[in-house]
């Protein structure tokens, strides 16, 4: 996965209060359940050193859902009173570990976060007429949104009978040509959208005809990214819920392919001893070097804590690499959360592997961007 919408994050000073809840809304006494878990977090937080103005900040941003029901959860990261990120999770963070739920350190701890959201890629859902367009563009870690594309509606019908011959290929040569008018709105929008998230993946859905008028208009780098579907209109009856069906599918296989295209290539550049590197030596010292182009974590670490400096280089397993590179005083995270922050830095992905499809020795490996 893209780690660059997490840029921001790290872009403040730190030291950041990390918190994941349980906010289902399931059960009557939920609201009371839910102020219980975050002020035994709150506690753990506070007695882990996190000031009482980011605590208020916290304060006001637990439970703050657009969607009210069901199961959910919540990650927070808080700094100097300030909130700088928060997204609802699609289920209750159960299988975070206890000491990963509540964190107060250096970095802010997300790998958690993204193990949650893992199943989920930057992708839009156009739902096209031969009018208008409908726009579902979900962004890496932001929450869904719309927007309407609205196409010129005269003519958009073809005439049946009665107007003679020549009126009659007249008029549908007009409406033809309004549709293809429309399918090319549809399509730059639905280009702009896609290529201002960085979408993987792009889900046209709605019209036949009109669906293959709007996939020849799209440029090549976003078509090559397009799936048609044949679900029907999200208008709330069964075939709204075969549309969630199908693009939830959609997403779902292109994460897995993937997936399955890195665990590929890292075995083959392994085999070649090239571009492929596994433990946490070898990894981190890619990282050092800016080298690794993706992250490979099949976890558990066998590593707890990595020594960090101030720039996403400056990860290591020793302290004294650090001192040598010139760091005065460097800091302390987990594992998992500096590997995060500085595969975001140097532009890496992360992949999440099961440990079943790829043997990685200490859990962890890297295919890189040029051979040592």
């Amino acid at each position: 996965m893209k780690l660059g919408f997490l840029q921001d994050v790290y872009g403040y000073q730190g030291p950041f209060a990390t918190v994941y809840l349980d906010t289902s809304a399931d059960a009557e006494d939920a609201g009371k359940a839910l102020q219980l878990r975050w002020r035994a977090a709150r506690e753990r937080l506070a007695d882990a050193g996190a000031d009482e103005s980011t605590l208020r900040a916290l304060d006001e941003s637990v439970d703050r859902h657009e969607h009210r029901i069901g199961q959910r959860g919540q990650v927070l990261v808080a700094t100097a009173g300030e909130v700088i990120f928060g997204e609802e999770l699609p289920q209750p963070p159960r299988e975070a570990a206890d000491g990963e739920q509540v964190h107060f350190g250096t970095l802010p701890n997300l790998l958690p976060y993204l193990r949650l959201r893992a199943s989920r890629i930057p992708h839009v859902v156009a739902l096209v007429d031969h009018v208008d367009a409908e726009l579902t563009i979900v962004a890496a870690g932001a929450e869904p949104r719309t927007r309407k594309v609205h196409g010129g509606d005269h003519p958009v019908h073809k005439a049946r009978g009665g107007a003679g011959e020549l009126n009659e290929m007249r008029a549908q040569n007009a409406v033809e040509e309004q549709w293809r008018h429309n399918a090319k709105e549809a399509a730059e929008e639905i280009a702009k959208q896609a290529m201002r998230i960085g979408a993987e993946l792009v889900v046209l859905a709605g019209d036949p005809q009109q669906r293959g008028l709007v996939h020849e208009n799209l440029p090549g780098g976003v078509r090559e990214r397009t799936v048609q579907t044949e679900a029907g209109h999200p208008d709330g009856t069964s075939s709204g819920e075969s549309l969630r069906r199908e693009v939830g599918d959609t997403v779902e296989s292109a994460v897995n392919a993937r997936v399955d295209e890195v665990v590929h290539e890292f075995e083959q550049q392994r085999g070649r001893q090239e571009r492929a590197v596994e433990g946490w030596r070898p990894v981190v010292d890619a990282l050092q070097r800016g080298q690794v182009e993706t992250v490979l974590w099949a976890g558990p670490e066998s590593v707890s804590w990595l020594h960090v400096g101030p720039v996403p280089n400056q990860v290591a397993l020793e302290r004294g690499e650090l001192t040598d590179m010139g760091v005065s005083q460097p800091g302390e995270a987990p594992a998992s959360a500096a590997v995060v922050w500085s595969a975001a830095g140097s532009d890496a992905d992360l992949v999440l592997v099961d440990p079943e499809k790829v043997e990685l020795a200490e859990g962890i490996g890297a295919v890189l961007r040029y051979a040592a």
